[in-house]
């Protein structure tokens, strides 16, 4: 009978648990070449971070203080007794992408009664023909514990319901059968998709983040970085040094009778033909490729403002000549993939999101302007965004190429116009 090659990584890793070995060592185990074992086995989970060889040695051990708590959680998981059920084992089967243990998680405690002591049931009697009244309870169950005056329960619970039914049992939910169930599909309605910061509020920042007695001036650069270049908050802990440039930017602009500046292409180029004067000055930038881990693409990013490309370059170059690999992330040896890339930089990611919460707020933010729940870091996404659609005039596309594989999510949950925006568009308009 042959294994699978997803069976021969755990048996590996399983021995180097045990002890450090060799690939020799390993090929009366796994039933494989020498070779084999080290170009298919060993090397990727060199590449994952996952083990180590042992200096001066052919041998290879695991390396035990870099397991994340996904795999901690799946193992736990795996072993208990409701994850060993028909429906749950079932599920995994169907749907073990990253982050569906949370789901696991939450239909786990409330079929143990840990959710509403007023519910318990054993997820094997959960069947084809009775899950619709078994799913009915389960909804009042969730219901009852959050307080909920709506008629369905919160996503965070309603999520894991439908992937129940759908990866558990194998069967398809209609949109109007998910409605009667009061499990519906529809994710909340974005509640920040015009979230912007202004000018001033920035102002505000960069004289607060500049108290050097108060703060390090790591916060001043991190407030810029995550304003401009928008990614998400866990990207920011993976930027690579060696994909940062800096360089003068040249600025032409028009300026008119009053003094305002004109930087619109077709303003210039008019000018131009005119004969007439046209000014121009440089600045200092940066540009940068951004790995996203979510959707597995690099996005080419812009800071244009001087303030923050300065100190952001000094810094970088400090980071250069200390030869750090990463930006913000210490450590050289940290191979970041997409299984383990939020879990390994979360306690980094929390400390930024309760410091920018209290920035936040000083420059005249509220808990509601966030929608749900006040999460600064995925806040400064947002901003960004929002500056670069305002600045082009919300050009989706172009906007979309430095964040997006689409429009559409940026449109929705992103780019909605700012009403000062519409104002200025329909300024015309007299009904």
């Amino acid at each position: 009978m042959s294994v699978s090659k997803s069976k021969k990584f755990e048996q590996i890793l399983e021995l180097l648990e045990i002890q450090p070995m060799t690939p020799s060592n390993l090929v009366p185990h796994i039933g494989i070449t020498r070779e084999n074992i080290q170009k298919y086995y060993l090397k990727p989970l060199l590449q994952q971070n996952k083990i180590k060889k042992v200096d001066g040695s052919h041998l290879y051990q695991l390396i035990k203080d870099n397991v994340t708590k996904n795999v901690i959680l799946e193992k736990l998981f795996s072993k208990s007794e409701i994850m060993n059920t028909r429906i749950f084992k079932n599920w995994k089967l169907n749907n073990s992408s990253k982050g569906e243990y949370k789901k696991f998680s939450t239909m786990a405690r409330l079929c143990l009664g840990k959710t509403n002591p007023n519910f318990k049931i054993n997820p094997d009697m959960i069947t084809k023909k009775n899950w619709e009244t078994v799913i009915a309870n389960m909804v009042d169950a969730f219901l009852e514990i959050e307080k909920n005056p709506l008629k369905e329960p919160n996503w965070g619970h309603r999520q894991p319901l439908r992937h129940l039914i759908i990866y558990g049992l194998n069967l398809n939910i209609s949109k109007e059968k998910g409605i009667a169930l009061r499990i519906s599909g529809e994710k909340p309605k974005p509640k920040a998709s015009d979230l912007h910061i202004t000018k001033e509020q920035i102002k505000d920042a960069k004289r607060i983040l500049s108290d050097k007695e108060k703060y390090d001036s790591i916060w001043f650069i991190k407030f810029g970085f995550k304003a401009w270049t928008f990614v998400r908050p866990s990207t920011v802990y993976i930027i690579l040094t060696d994909d940062i440039e800096f360089y003068d930017r040249k600025v032409e602009y028009v300026e008119g009778k009053d003094g305002q500046r004109f930087y619109n292409p077709e303003t210039i180029q008019y000018a131009k033909s005119e004969g007439k004067k046209v000014n121009w000055y440089t600045h200092r930038a940066c540009t940068l490729k951004a790995f996203e881990n979510k959707n597995q693409t690099d996005y080419r990013k812009f800071i244009y403002d001087e303030e923050f490309v300065i100190p952001l370059e000094k810094y970088w170059n400090q980071r250069k000549s200390e030869k750090k690999k990463y930006l913000f992330w210490d450590e050289n040896s940290t191979q970041f993939i997409f299984e383990n890339y939020t879990d390994v930089v979360r306690e980094k990611v929390d400390k930024d999101n309760k410091f920018f919460k209290k920035i936040l707020a000083e420059i005249g933010f509220k808990k509601e302007d966030f929608g749900s729940y006040f999460r600064a870091n995925y806040g400064f996404r947002h901003f960004g965004l929002q500056m670069w659609l305002i600045a082009t005039n919300y050009n989706y596309d172009l906007v979309s190429e430095m964040s997006h594989d689409d429009t559409a999510t940026l449109k929705k949950w992103y780019g909605k116009p700012t009403k000062d925006h519409v104002e200025k568009m329909f300024s015309g308009v007299v009904v």
